[in-house]
């Protein structure tokens, strides 16, 4: 069972800084206040530096009328998921890959995906809040991030620890990457021409 939990993945940034822990996140230290002032961005950043596995979602869109001025690019206009934080890719049908852009609805202000695919679905990675769904090699790297985040404030003139936290988040995105990929493939699609024959 998973037991992480936000303190848990806090302490750990907190340590690669040297600094004293804490146990709770309504602390008046400066250490939870750094902490929960980077914490949503420092997650956010973390999701999108690369497709987790565990925050991965696919899901057929809901069409928008096209506004104006996109016409002589794309077709069909459609609403992001609510918790989407970054779309990979669209498929026509679930499919074929098509090319799309996003953009702000101009009247609403809302996000919003531009396609050619008359039946889109989107790969996505989801704005996941729940530590219980973090998988550890995510909380690990995401506790480097943070680390790299606070460590402006809370260690004030440390510019070489600053660089050198940056650094070592850099260094093992790809090796994270590499770990997450070997987990699992997605099924390759099926060819309609070989399906006919």
């Amino acid at each position: 069972m998973n037991t992480l939990s936000q303190m848990a993945i806090w302490n750990r940034a907190l340590g690669f800084l040297g600094t004293r822990s804490v146990a709770s996140e309504r602390e008046n230290t400066p250490e939870a206040i750094q902490c929960r002032l980077y914490w949503d961005s420092a997650r956010r950043q973390v999701l999108r530096d690369f497709p987790w596995p565990f925050a991965q979602r696919r899901g057929w869109l809901a069409r928008l009328p096209l506004p104006d001025g996109y016409e002589l690019e794309f077709r069909y206009a459609y609403a992001l998921p609510e918790n989407c934080l970054k779309a990979h890719e669209v498929r026509h049908e679930g499919r074929h890959k098509r090319p799309f852009a996003l953009a702000r609805h101009t009247e609403s202000e809302r996000p919003m995906l531009l396609t050619d695919a008359a039946r889109a679905l989107l790969l996505y990675t989801e704005d996941v809040r729940n530590c219980q769904l973090f998988d550890d090699l995510f909380a690990y790297m995401l506790s480097r991030k943070l680390a790299a985040q606070v460590a402006v404030s809370l260690l004030k003139n440390n510019t070489s620890k600053i660089n050198e936290l940056e650094q070592l988040y850099a260094a093992s995105l790809p090796q994270a990457r590499q770990a997450a990929m070997s987990e699992g493939r997605e099924p390759p699609l099926r060819d309609s021409w070989l399906d006919a024959r």
